[in-house]
């Protein structure tokens, strides 16, 4: 659950932003500049924050002059687009995008009003079982019910209500944005001056709380009085009857069962190539344009083209959209702790299969949105494509689960935690 201003924006302006026709807009800009990655970089970056307002529209021309090699790009024609193809959509939310366009030297187009979403506003029940994620969406009330009893210390040292939100900004303030595993969980409540406070049972709390955050794992959220309480949800009599009797062996036949069922459920490879007039390099835009229309089959099926055609390496390292996704995800993911630049990395490092876990990381989990399992059975499936290509997940045999191999940050490197 990366932390994004733009998440905070309403329903309606995020629907447009997130939307196929930005999203298409944004491709049809980069092939008519020729854009490098550090140029879509830059733009995406100034984009947010127009989104979120840092950021004046008009503000836009003076701001594009500090692209990289700005002397070989027409940016008045730039500007003009980005107003009129990614802005102006956006005009009820910004308010002076049509003075932009004016201002350098275009049309503009028939107003598109956005259209506000009407509804009432949810409650939290006052208890439920899902992840911190989920309550947070499904409920409007959820970021404002206490987690703790005392107020904490916000980063500036002022006391502040013990919200979600606030123990929220605490965590991520303490140990920076991104991945966090059960050591940093364990750092943060040994050492974090807010979590010292706290009696034994609200730091209990906490760490039910915290590891949701890190790990989408469905916990017991209970008001007590005005305290909201985090726990395990209690298993049922038949659930541990029948938790004892699965071993290891059987969880992996499962996962051998459901990998069997994958293959047989790819579309052919005809399908993408008719698409992409047999050219290797075009299943890159066929990819492309599915992850924008969340066209899960299609991703799937360009995914192991790119791999089978041993392509997908040499696409992460040429394509600039690509990696300048990617970028942004490792960024936002490890964000606290990676201060490298994600070029000079990726120009050093000679673990390919590293840069693969996150590139399908982020396809898998951020993009397409899909459940744990299923991440972790076509990270899987997709990396033994080729025999001996390395693994990216693994089987924790303590709780029974699939998991990522982590990636642990170093300064300006990424590498693997441990060798399995």
């Amino acid at each position: 659950m990366p932390f994004d201003r733009k998440q905070d924006l309403p329903e309606e302006v995020k629907d447009i932003i997130f939307g196929e026709e930005i999203y298409q807009s944004l491709d049809r800009l980069f092939k008519k500049y020729h854009l490098d990655r550090k140029q879509i970089e830059f733009i995406l970056n100034l984009l947010d924050d127009i989104y979120i307002q840092k950021l004046e529209p008009l503000d836009l021309p003076q701001k594009l002059e500090e692209i990289d090699r700005a002397k070989f790009i027409d940016l008045r024609g730039l500007g003009l687009d980005m107003a009129r193809d990614i802005l102006w959509p956006l005009q009820d939310h910004l308010g002076t995008v049509h003075r932009l366009i004016l201002r350098l030297g275009g049309k503009v187009p028939k107003a598109r009003p956005i259209r506000k979403k009407s509804y009432q506003k949810k409650v939290f029940p006052g208890n439920g079982i899902g992840t911190l994620e989920k309550m947070i969406a499904d409920y409007d009330d959820f970021k404002s019910l206490r987690l703790t009893s005392r107020k904490i210390k916000d980063k500036d040292g002022k006391l502040t209500s013990p919200t979600v939100d606030n123990w929220i900004a605490d965590y991520v303030h303490f140990l920076g944005a991104g991945f966090h595993n059960a050591l940093d969980r364990a750092k943060y409540l040994a050492q974090s001056p807010n979590a010292l406070s706290l009696s034994p049972q609200e730091k209990e709390s906490l760490r039910f709380f915290v590891t949701s955050y890190d790990d989408k794992i469905e916990m017991n959220f209970n008001l007590d009085g005005s305290i909201l309480r985090v726990a395990e949800p209690e298993k049922k009599e038949e659930d541990k009857k029948v938790e004892n009797k699965i071993d290891t062996s059987q969880l992996v036949d499962r996962f051998k069962e459901r990998l069997s069922g994958l293959d047989k459920n790819v579309l052919p490879e005809s399908f993408i190539l008719d698409e992409a007039e047999n050219d290797i390099k075009k299943v890159r835009d066929v990819l492309w344009r599915s992850i924008g229309l969340q066209d899960k089959e299609k991703v799937f099926a360009c995914l192991k083209i790119l791999v089978e055609k041993r392509h997908l390496d040499m696409m992460l390292k040429e394509d600039n959209r690509f990696f300048s996704i990617l970028k942004r995800f490792v960024n936002m993911r490890y964000g606290g702790k990676y201060d490298g630049d994600l070029d000079s990395w990726l120009s050093r490092n000679l673990d390919k299969l590293l840069v693969r876990r996150l590139f399908l990381q982020m396809i898998l989990e951020d993009k397409l949105a899909l459940k744990k399992e299923e991440v972790m059975l076509w990270a899987f499936y997709l990396t033994n494509i080729i025999p001996k290509s390395g693994q990216v997940v693994y089987l924790d045999e303590n709780d029974g689960e699939f998991k990522w191999r982590e990636v642990q940050i170093s300064g300006e490197n990424l590498a693997w935690v441990s060798n399995l």
